[in-house]
C-alpha cells in the first residue's frame, strides 16, 4: 500500500514540483540558481517520497493541495538543504515571477 501512495504522490506532487521549478527558474538570470534547482529536486524527490510512505495523511493533504493549487509545491522543499534553501528563497521572494 505504501508503494501505491508513493506512486500517487510522485505523480501528483513530485513531478509537478519538478516541472514548476524548471519553469520558474528558466526566467532567472543565474545559471547557478538553475543548477541549484536541479540538485534540489534530485535530493528532495526521494525525501518527499519517503515522507509520503511514512505519513499517508500528509501525502494526501499535500497531493490534493498541490493539485488544487492551494499549496505552493515550493513550500515542500526542505529549508535544511542548502541548494533547496537558495531556490526556495529566490522563488518565494518573487524573483522568478513575471511582472
Amino acid at each position: 500500500m505504501s508503494d501505491f501512495i508513493s506512486y500517487l504522490f510522485a505523480i501528483f506532487v513530485v513531478t509537478p514540483l519538478q516541472a514548476e521549478l524548471t519553469d520558474r527558474l528558466q526566467g532567472m538570470p543565474s545559471a547557478a540558481l538553475i543548477e541549484a534547482g536541479r540538485a534540489c529536486i534530485s535530493a528532495e524527490g526521494p525525501r518527499l517520497l519517503q515522507m509520503a510512505q511514512d505519513n499517508w495523511g500528509w501525502a494526501a493533504a499535500n497531493a490534493l493541495g498541490v493539485t488544487a493549487g492551494l499549496v505552493d509545491p515550493v513550500t515542500l522543499l526542505s529549508t535544511q538543504n542548502g541548494q533547496c534553501g537558495l531556490v526556495r528563497n529566490a522563488l518565494m521572494n518573487g524573483a522568478g515571477e513575471d511582472a
